[in-house]
Order: structure tokens, then C-alpha cells, then sequence
């Protein structure tokens, strides 16, 4: 073969295999960060309590909350009646922390939405491990 009609069949393999080495990498999520002064400025202080009041954490943690309910109603590791009473008092909690957050939180209503996040939890954990004996 002559090297004109080797680079003409060359070139499209070498194309083709450029393409399907760089898809797996453009299907990444990419996202840039820039931040001025100490690392973490501007982000909450410790386990997400303190100095930033984001409700994006407690609503994380109202879904993770909600999760573990679900879980333990359907394997049976808290009867239906708790259940039910713990899933109310979510939904009173998630319409209590939209109310809140429209307008950004303040101290006081991140304090209040985490310590009834946190009674929720306890009472969950204290269902679930009554039940379970």
C-alpha cells in the first residue's frame, strides 16, 4: 500500500478512537471553585452548626430523616402507627423549614429547625430501638 492510502485509513480510526477515549471524561461533571482567603471561607463552621445557617444541610438531613422512616416501615423495624406519626411530623417540619428559608435563615430559625430535626431523630432512634426487643 502506498503511505497516502495508509494515512487516509489511518486518520479516521485515529479520530474515532480520540472519541470514544475523551467521551467517559466529558460526561464528568466539571466544576471550577475559586475562593479568597483561608480555605473553607464562606462555608459553615464545623459540621455544618455555627457561623453559615444553610438550609441546604438541614434539608439533607430532613431527607435523610425521611429515608430512614421509609426504611424502617417497610422492613418492619417501627409499626405503622409510628410510622405514620414520625412521617407527620416531617412533613410539619419541611413546611415549617420552606416557610423559613425564603428569605434566608436566620440564627434563631436554623436553631429551631436543627433542634427539631434533632427530636425528630431521637425519637426515631428511641422507636426504633424499642421495637426492636
Amino acid at each position: 500500500m502506498k503511505p497516502a492510502m495508509i494515512r487516509k485509513a489511518l486518520l479516521p480510526v485515529l479520530a474515532a478512537s480520540a472519541v470514544m477515549v475523551s467521551t467517559p471524561a466529558l460526561a464528568q461533571n466539571f466544576s471550577v471553585n475559586l475562593s479568597f482567603g483561608s480555605p473553607g471561607y464562606g462555608q459553615p463552621y464545623g459540621y455544618g452548626r455555627g457561623y453559615g445557617y444553610s438550609a441546604r444541610d438541614l434539608h439533607y438531613r430532613a431527607q435523610v430523616l425521611s429515608q430512614h422512616v421509609d426504611r424502617l416501615a417497610w422492613s418492619g423495624g417501627v409499626n405503622r402507627f409510628e410510622a405514620r406519626r414520625l412521617s407527620r411530623e416531617l412533613n410539619q417540619y419541611q413546611r415549617l423549614e420552606y416557610r423559613y428559608a425564603r428569605n434566608g435563615l436566620s440564627r434563631a430559625e436554623y436553631r429551631d429547625l436543627d433542634s427539631r430535626l434533632d427530636r425528630i431523630q431521637w425519637q426515631l432512634q428511641r422507636t426504633a430501638y424499642r421495637t426492636r426487643w
